[in-house]
């Protein structure tokens, strides 16, 4: 008779505090990003309330820097789109070698694949 012995359950508290002790370092450097992006909106002509517009509306950081420029020079929407398709579309290389065997459950690997950042590859594919 064979015995099978799961590995230890690790609890949700474990979980958490390692999950904050990997991607902390990540955290902390939006702070700063996040104060020189509302700077930068300001000094730009921007109303301050845009900031918040663009982090709401745009996920991807640095076409959010991209389009302070590109909005207060008026760009057309097609350079705009345009843009945009270029700044990130590096995620295609991410997304071909995306280690997606690491994550577990069908709406993991789709959320993984829709969150997926720099900081977020980086972090998974180590």
């Amino acid at each position: 008779m064979k015995s099978t012995s799961a590995a230890p359950a690790i609890p949700p508290r474990s979980e958490a505090l390692a999950a904050l002790k990997i991607s902390g370092s990540v955290g902390l450097a939006i702070i700063p990003i996040g104060i020189a992006f509302g700077m930068l909106v300001v000094h730009s002509g921007l109303a301050w309330w845009w900031a918040s517009v663009f982090s709401c509306v745009i996920f991807a950081g640095s076409f959010e820097f991209l389009l302070i420029g590109l909005t207060v020079a008026a760009a057309p929407l097609a350079q705009i789109a345009m843009t945009a398709f270029l700044v990130n579309s590096r995620h295609v290389f991410y997304a071909l070698s995306f280690p997606l065997h690491q994550i577990t459950g069908k709406a993991g690997k789709i959320y993984s694949t829709f969150a997926m950042t720099d900081e977020a590859y980086a972090l998974t594919a180590s």
